[in-house]
């Protein structure tokens, strides 16, 4: 059993020590084609072994060559201006630096074997509005090509591969996008690996908005990647595969949620997915618990949870700091929203909620504090548990344990005001008008349930089952009213049930429709819901009653008829409907604007309005990325409709 670092020690001694790493900027005004090699390389994150002497840690980062970091460097993109970025595999060809699952669908070359220490990469520009063939979808991997112990030769690509030199057309507003690997099965654990890194897109409002002051720039503007890990006691990256394996912040092993079933068939040695992971140290850009110093004034702080189960409930220690959210996944909001009014009141529903694979972009204004003040950035999400909701009064939902001040993982970061810091007043405040000309795709005239944009509806579930061995798996699938189908492959037809990744294509939406797809949710889980290609904007929630007596992950069908059925109302009569939609949900302002990922809570129907503009090949999976490489993501293909027979 491997020996972990402490992250309770770790944070005990050593937090809010180190500096916030500020990663290098590309600005593509100067560089319009971009060359980002991959790399293995060590670096400090903040570690220290018990004499207090700082260890180094070996990951992987995305570098112009002589240097690489974790995260990978800022590109910087404007509007208009297409960006061609060459992506280069330049791991040595001596294996992953994590345990890697066999057993599950994954990028598996053949001639250039994982056993010889190959490692399939493909990055996508996550929020980009990018042609199918540049979309960094997960079976358009590509490995070292490079000599080692598989032998020498061309590099081995995947069934969908188009090339590993993507142009990124940045035609979509002003926002913060993040690239990352997406190689099938192994998503997890190259993006754990450090695979990751900002692309920021600006326009000419945004620009206007920073030339009259209301918004901050330069200095005053960071992005933050928010990550949970977890380490070895020599400062390794550490991920639970195998059996006997301890689950950070828990008294348990891999052993204790992965069936016996699994090892009887794959041996005690074998390396399995786990159903979520959750670290004991907080990362900032690469840095365990960083501080960093700030005027009495206004920063945005552009924030990412790159993690890959781990929802974040933030909070300011001291209610003196207000925030206004100005953006989300797409971009600027319509008008700024206040969530923190920073009126010396800590008050329950002043809190930030950020899923895995969001962003938010936000202001906080600093400027009713003094020289010396602290504060710090806190979370108060589940400590080691999967996220199950939130009450309005920011409690969690679920019977889940929330983080506190004294646990490590209650704390992201420290900000230290400095008044010899020349300060920045930016004008913004709570419905101040950011974008003029935004198109509301969500406007219901006729109060159907259906946006008016839309020209079609789709019903869509998240299950959660079982897989050969028994180990939970998660998937995605139709939820349409009908006959319910239980065979993931999806050879035998049905309108009702999960599918497998590699299923046949169910969702075909025609070039220039737009859709309302209703995502349900059937599982006991919170899921972070991404879809390539588009920005949409959330339509609405609605709290969903059905029954799942036998615990198989799928809605019974209470009648017994071999179809499903949905009623409306607040009161579920299942002699009537086995699904029924219930009250609307108030959306929080983080689930407003453009999106391309949204969270479902259990009981829950979120409804998203999307148009699609592309055709090609795209999938649409949980963000979750241990859900996401277990099989919870399934491909969708924008189709031409004057091919259509």
């Amino acid at each position: 059993m491997p020996v972990l670092l402490d992250g309770l020690d770790q944070f005990k001694h050593n937090a809010f020590k180190n500096d916030l790493p500020i990663p290098d900027v590309i600005d593509t005004s100067k560089h319009k084609t971009v060359t980002l090699q991959v790399q293995q390389f060590e670096q400090f994150l903040g570690l220290y072994d018990q004499n207090g002497l700082p260890l180094n840690t070996t990951v992987w980062g995305y570098g112009t060559g002589q240097h690489s970091s974790y995260p990978g460097p800022t590109i910087l993109a404007y509007e208009g201006q297409p960006v061609t970025v060459n992506w280069q595999n330049k791991l040595p060809v001596d294996g992953h630096l994590l345990p890697i699952d066999m057993s599950i669908d994954i990028a598996e070359p053949v001639r250039r074997p994982l056993e010889a220490g190959f490692i399939p990469i493909v990055t996508h520009l996550h929020g980009g509005h990018t042609k199918s063939a540049f979309d960094g979808l997960p079976t358009q991997w590509f490995t070292q090509s490079k000599s080692g112990p598989g032998g020498i030769g061309p590099r081995e690509v995947g069934p969908d591969f188009v090339s590993s030199t993507a142009t990124y057309d940045n035609d979509q507003q002003a926002a913060t996008l993040w690239y990352h690997d997406h190689a099938l099965g192994m998503t997890r654990l190259n993006v754990y690996a450090g695979l990751a890194g900002f692309y920021i897109l600006q326009d000419d409002n945004r620009l206007d908005l920073v030339k009259t002051g209301i918004l901050p720039s330069g200095p005053y503007d960071l992005g933050m990647a928010i990550q949970d890990r977890a380490f070895t006691s020599d400062g390794q990256l550490y991920y639970p595969a195998f059996k006997g394996d301890p689950l950070p912040g828990t008294e348990m092993t891999v052993g204790d949620v992965v069936p016996e079933t699994f090892y009887e068939a794959k041996g005690d040695g074998a390396a399995s997915i786990v159903p979520e992971f959750f670290g004991d140290t907080i990362l900032v850009n690469g840095m365990a618990w960083p501080k960093l110093d700030v005027a009495a004034g206004d920063y945005e702080f552009r924030l990412l949870n790159g993690s890959d189960s781990r929802f974040y409930v933030l909070k300011i220690s001291d209610p003196n700091v207000a925030v206004h959210l100005v953006g989300t996944d797409g971009g600027l909001l319509p008008d700024a929203k206040t969530v923190i009014d920073g009126d010396g009141i800590q008050e329950d529903n002043e809190y930030i909620l950020i899923a895995p694979g969001d962003r938010l972009e936000l202001v906080f204004d600093f400027s009713k504090l003094d020289g010396g003040d602290t504060v710090r950035l806190e979370n108060v999400g589940p400590l080691f548990d999967p996220f199950k909701g939130l009450s309005d009064d920011g409690h969690l939902l679920g019977g889940v344990d929330s983080a506190g001040s004294n646990d490590p993982v209650g704390n992201i970061m420290q900000f230290n005001v400095d008044t010899s810091l020349k300060a920045f007043d930016a004008k913004v405040e709570n419905g101040t008008i950011l974008v003029k000309d935004f198109v509301d795709l969500t406007t219901d005239a006729n109060q159907d349930g259906v946006a008016d944009s839309a020209n079609y509806v789709r019903n869509l579930g998240l299950f959660e089952g079982t897989d050969e061995f028994d180990r939970v798996t998660p998937r995605l699938g139709k939820a349409e009213a009908g006959i319910v189908s239980t065979d993931t492959t999806g050879e035998s037809g049905g309108d009702f049930g999960p599918l497998s990744f590699t299923a046949p294509v169910t969702e075909k939406p025609l070039l220039g429709s737009t859709e309302q797809w209703n995502l349900f949710n059937f599982t006991e889980d919170s899921h972070p819901i991404h879809l390539h290609l588009p920005q949409f904007q959330v339509f609405e929630k609605r709290h969903i009653d059905f029954l799942d007596t036998n615990e198989d992950g799928i809605p019974d069908d209470t009648n017994d008829d071999g179809l499903i059925s949905y009623g409306a109302g607040s009161t579920p009569d299942y002699t009537q409907a086995d699904i029924w939609i219930g009250d609307k949900v108030t959306l929080r302002p983080e689930e407003t604007g453009l999106q391309d990922t949204i969270h479902v809570d259990p009981h829950e129907m979120a409804a998203v309005v999307s148009t699609f503009d592309r055709l090609g090949d795209y999938v649409w999976h949980c963000h979750i990325l241990s859900h996401e490489d277990n099989e919870m993501m399934r491909p969708y293909t924008v189709v031409d409709p004057d091919l259509l027979v």
